[in-house]
């Protein structure tokens, strides 16, 4: 291909721009990469702690309610929907615990420790001590690692339960565990039978957990429990479209921030291209002069923009992937009840992420090539051969 060979032969022609401008873009592509892996782990991270560490979906009592009455019927009414897994009733009541001279508020849940693993599995969180252990209706309570910190208690330690209206009633201390997240300082938890007798309510609960099949499919059965049943069923997307909206955002961001480097690495290929037009007016003319068409010399310039994106692209995929690699390999210590339990940075390495900054890259390397092809094509051949 006749412009093909003119390209390759205007870029050898300027060695070192070349070099610099594939490094440009090189440099942009592997950062963008290693930025998308960044942004791809924090997201995987974020959106797997979220449906690992809550139920799919969340019943709550129905309007001007403060309980679930005969929920075994509704129990089985759910476990007869298509695609849920599990379900686990629970209780939960704001307390006061107690130990020695500490004391911290709390958010009580009672519930049936088997049904409770099948949606949430508590037991991969426990540091000491067993989650089976609240099977037995006795006083057994299982506390974050926060609050038993707070309170200096540790396993076998006694705690003492108040709430307005009833006896104090001890507790002892049967596991800890820990999430790296907010839960850790509020929650505890203990068996539901011996909760509702605490609280004196009955056989009543105050919410239902869900675990589905398909996490994502959680949304339309949620609203199919709102509507059959009355009661006010929230999915997982809902409860947590705060932190979904705000990863939306910075995704949004980022890829703004993705365009600017790769127009500045564009500037660069730009810069070259330029320079070529102005070193080979002459054989341009010339060119044009032996009846090669105007779109035949834009043609020209555009490959070679081109050229220099492609060969930036291949070597910044590359330097991205051993640098995301890298980056993996090494532990960077982060406070883990800041960021949903990440003890590392996280590096999720997607075949997407490579094609997504090539295409980026080439976009606005062919758009950098524009400007000095047209100026090249629109050249009088007679000037542009009688001005060498």
């Amino acid at each position: 291909m006749f412009e093909l060979d003119v390209a390759a032969r205007h870029i050898r022609s300027r060695h070192r721009q070349t070099i610099f401008s594939i490094i440009a873009v090189s440099l942009a592509v592997g950062i963008i990469i290693i930025a998308m892996s960044m942004m791809s782990g924090y997201t995987t991270i974020w959106i797997d702690s979220i449906v690992e560490n809550q139920a799919h979906i969340t019943v709550h009592p129905k309007e001007n309610e403060d309980y679930i009455h005969l929920y075994h019927g509704l129990e089985n009414h759910i476990y007869n929907q298509e695609g849920v897994e599990a379900v686990s009733s629970y209780f939960q009541g704001e307390a006061a615990l107690q130990h020695k001279h500490n004391a911290e508020g709390v958010l009580l849940y009672g519930i049936n420790p088997k049904d409770e693993k099948r949606v949430v599995n508590r037991e991969k969180d426990m540091l000491v001590g067993e989650f089976a252990s609240l099977e037995n209706p006795g006083s057994r309570i299982i506390l974050g690692f926060k609050l038993a910190k707070n309170l200096d208690v540790e396993m076998g330690d006694i705690v003492t339960a108040q709430i307005p209206g009833a006896r104090p009633t001890d507790f002892t201390i049967t596991g800890i565990f820990q999430t790296g997240t907010p839960v850790d300082e509020i929650i505890a938890f203990t068996n539901l039978e011996r909760l509702q007798d605490f609280y004196g309510s009955g056989d009543v609960i105050t919410g239902m957990g869900i675990k589905m099949s398909d996490a994502y499919a959680a949304e339309e059965l949620a609203n199919g429990i709102d509507r059959e049943t009355g009661y006010d069923a929230v999915s997982w997307i809902e409860q947590n479209s705060e932190i979904l909206s705000l990863l939306e955002t910075s995704e949004g961001m980022v890829y703004f921030f993705y365009i600017v480097i790769f127009t500045i690495s564009g500037f660069g290929i730009a810069n070259v291209l330029i320079m070529i037009v102005m070193e080979k007016v002459g054989e341009i003319g010339m060119l044009m002069a032996m009846g090669t068409s105007r779109r035949s010399i834009m043609l020209i310039f555009l490959l070679e923009a081109g050229i220099l994106g492609m060969a930036g692209v291949v070597i910044g995929c590359v330097l991205g992937y051993v640098a995301s690699l890298a980056i993996a390999s090494i532990t960077i210590p982060v406070p883990p009840e800041m960021y949903f339990g990440m003890d590392h940075l996280p590096i999720v390495i997607e075949f997407e992420n490579f094609i997504t900054a090539g295409i980026f890259a080439m976009v606005i390397n062919i758009i950098a090539g524009v400007f000095p092809a047209r100026r090249a094509s629109k050249m009088n051949p007679v000037e542009a051969i009688y001005s060498v």
